[in-house]
């Protein structure tokens, strides 16, 4: 192409049969070449500007929808954190267990579940918020209605919001579900237990049957 400009300048400055062509004078060419190739040098700009553009939109919602997976990906990861936090102690035989994680919830639900216990329980708490593990479990079901909101109002493709929901799904039935059914069947069971974080469980075991 470099050889071909030095050509073409050599070729414009020939004498032209047609006085209107003829681009020898000075600054002929110059002129002349300016005057042709800049609506096309334009042109091919506003396109170039056009597809850049176009492209810097696309990765701008590529990244608006990875950055929208990786919130609930971490919502995820806090939810079983979370469940790996929970921890449950009660004494025996005067010596103090403490149980983290799943096997606190489960010993937890176990021990609400004592028929033997009912009485006692009715005489010392107000409600099911006397139990300092309450709150832990109330906390994991704010966190798992949070995800599920945040996969529904999310801009991802249909098929990540179904592995998303999935993903959560299985979460519930293989974490949460039989306790906190269970839970449920003892509050209605035993009135005393009921207060705003009753109703909470008993909520997210209907909508999750």
């Amino acid at each position: 192409m470099i050889v071909l400009c030095f050509i073409s300048i050599l070729l414009f400055n020939f004498p032209a049969f047609i006085d209107s062509f003829n681009l020898s004078e000075e600054n002929g060419i110059g002129s002349s070449i300016g005057g042709i190739t800049a609506p096309v040098i334009g042109i091919i700009s506003s396109i170039l500007l056009y597809l850049a553009l176009t492209r810097q939109t696309e990765s701008n919602v590529e990244q608006k929808l990875k950055n929208e997976s990786d919130i609930i990906l971490m919502l995820l990861n806090q939810l079983e954190n979370e469940l790996s936090n929970f921890y449950h102690k009660v004494k025996i035989n005067n010596v103090e267990n403490k149980y983290l994680g799943f096997d606190g919830f489960n010993e937890f639900c176990i021990r609400i579940a004592r028929d033997q216990d009912y009485k006692v329980f009715e005489r010392q708490i107000k409600s099911f918020k006397s139990f300092y593990e309450s709150g832990q479990i109330i906390l994991i079901i704010d966190s798992f209605n949070l995800i599920q909101k945040r996969i529904e109002i999310s801009e991802i493709s249909e098929e990540m919001k179904h592995l998303f929901t999935a993903k959560l799904n299985s979460f519930y039935e293989t974490r949460l579900k039989e306790n906190l059914e269970k839970l449920d069947v003892i509050f209605e069971t035993h009135v005393f237990f009921k207060d705003d974080w009753t109703e909470k469980i008993k909520r997210i075991v209907e909508n999750n049957k």
